[in-house]
């Protein structure tokens, strides 16, 4: 289930956030959830294996702001697309975000003025999708001395289709609590461009390699609606891997 959150300033004529701003949306979904499950989401998590799944996601900020050196300056409001395939954690922020009567945000002091839940498309077996939040994948890998190292994978690399697969089956045992060995999954590039497409996005100073475009995503219909709700690939708590339909149009996102 999907929502747009929209927010106003209180006092100010606009709202100022650095362009990495992934990190101060994310803590203020936190500071927005009740605190146990802020709690229970942070600290526990839902378990799969040794991996840990947060199982919401956030979009970019949907409006246009206006870039100047390393921050977007937004006009009186800003929205996001937030989703989860748990009716409780939407129910929770929503009514959260009711009762505050203000939020900090950069020390700019927003209030809630809008909340819409978005009617979910057709999803079919086969779908054209542009991405909402940048998409990423990576892999934890052990060096000779022992430390670790991210390798962040390129989305025309085959093993990424893998690994999306995979991570999707995992999600998507976790919210129905059923086997997905049989369920498939595969993502393929399709107005995509390595260079043009990257975004990389730090986060509390650790930068992440993502990618924009439009991409296909095929296969069984439980798991592509497992990536709607939940999102497609790593990282989705942290704002990325949200997707939406693609009816044409504009390929790009100002906001990156």
């Amino acid at each position: 289930m999907r929502i747009t959150l929209t927010y106003e300033v209180v006092d100010k004529e606009g709202i100022i956030l650095p362009v990495h701003y992934n990190y101060l949306i994310q803590s203020l979904i936190y500071r927005t959830f009740s605190e146990d499950l802020a709690q229970k989401l942070h600290d526990v998590g839902f378990k799969f294996e040794k991996r840990t799944f947060k199982l919401f996601t956030f979009s970019r900020i949907l409006e246009k702001g206006e870039k100047k050196d390393n921050v977007f300056l937004f006009k009186k409001h800003i929205s996001f697309y937030f989703s989860s395939p748990f009716l409780k954690i939407i129910e929770d922020i929503g009514m959260r975000a009711l009762s505050l009567p203000t939020v900090e945000l950069m020390s700019q002091r927003l209030f809630i003025s809008g909340i819409e839940v978005i009617t979910p498309p057709k999803i079919g077996t086969s779908n054209l999708i542009k991405m909402l939040s940048p998409l990423t994948m990576h892999s934890t890998l052990k060096k000779e001395d022992g430390s670790h190292k991210s390798y962040y994978y390129k989305p025309k690399e085959k093993e990424f289709s893998t690994l999306i697969e995979a991570n999707a089956r995992k999600k998507y045992s976790l919210i129905k609590e059923k086997d997905a060995k049989d369920l498939s999954l595969e993502f393929k590039p399709v107005h995509f461009s390595v260079k043009e497409n990257l975004c990389v996005i730090k986060f509390k100073q650790t930068p992440i390699e993502a990618y924009t475009g439009i991409f296909e995503l095929s296969g069984s219909k439980e798991l592509i609606e497992t990536t709607y709700d939940a999102g497609l690939g790593d990282r989705n708590p942290e704002g990325f891997g949200m997707w939406e339909i693609w009816k044409g149009g504009n390929l790009g996102d100002d906001n990156v």
